[in-house]
């Protein structure tokens, strides 16, 4: 007897493979986000006043007019905080508000120091009569008694210091080779100028053209003037092709020139 064999086929059941792990992927967020947390930790640890407190603040420059005790207590109060967390800005701030610091870099050492260094204003002149002013035309204050002896005098509208003290040490370079300084130099509000040297002599240059009327007055005075200057009270150069001189009183010599 045969036996008819069955329609249709059995299906066999096929194992799925699991997929290995792949640990590196897994491991390497995982490290990361440790990084961040022990970074952070630190940092909060670091931060804490009590952890990398300042205990000292050191100061190096070359001062003439600075007062260095002055400066420290000063920035004292600022230098609060752990070695990161201390307010460099305000400590900066403290010590420029002082007369005659121009500018203070502050430096980290660690693990618990500030070390600022410290650049002095150099007076070029005096403006008006409280101020003081730079090679750059900047202003800033000083005590009377701090004033060096000698500078020149300044004048000019507000806000016109850098372009007087521009001239002034323009004209001073010149003047200085025939033994002459300025102690008196104006800029009026028309911007006419003036200045009185050291030999008391002023010269009057007015508005236009100042600066040939200056290289004219040196040419004329170095030529024909220069052994009359104890005579002489004023130059006035406001004339296209002359001067007046205004002598002083009493003193007028006989001369006559061509200029």
């Amino acid at each position: 007897m045969v036996r008819k064999a069955k329609r249709g086929a059995s299906r066999k059941q096929v194992k799925k493979q699991r997929q290995p792990i792949v640990w590196s992927t897994l491991i390497q967020p995982v490290a990361i986000m440790l990084t961040l947390i022990a970074v952070i930790a630190g940092l909060s640890y670091t931060q804490q006043t009590a952890t990398l407190p300042i205990l000292h603040v050191t100061v190096d420059g070359k001062f003439v007019h600075v007062d260095k005790e002055a400066l420290v207590k000063a920035v004292t109060p600022y230098a609060t905080g752990s070695f990161l967390s201390v307010n460099v800005a305000s400590l900066r701030e403290a010590g420029e508000a002082l007369p005659w610091v121009k500018q203070i870099q502050v430096r980290r050492v660690w693990p618990d120091s500030l070390h600022l260094i410290v650049e002095e204003q150099v007076a070029v002149a005096r403006w008006k009569d409280n101020w003081l002013v730079n090679t750059k035309g900047e202003t800033f204050l000083s005590k009377k008694k701090d004033i060096p002896q000698g500078l020149a005098v300044l004048d000019g509208p507000a806000s016109s210091h850098e372009i007087v003290v521009q001239r002034y040490q323009s004209m001073a370079r010149v003047l200085a080779q025939q033994n002459l300084a300025i102690t008196h130099l104006t800029m009026d509000l028309r911007r006419s100028w003036s200045l009185t040297l050291n030999n008391e002599i002023k010269v009057v240059l007015g508005r236009a053209n100042s600066e040939q009327r200056f290289a004219r007055f040196i040419r004329v005075y170095q030529k024909e003037f220069k052994q009359y200057e104890d005579q002489i009270a004023v130059m006035d150069m406001r004339y296209t092709n002359g001067l007046a001189v205004i002598w002083k009183q009493g003193q007028k010599p006989n001369v006559s020139g061509t200029v």
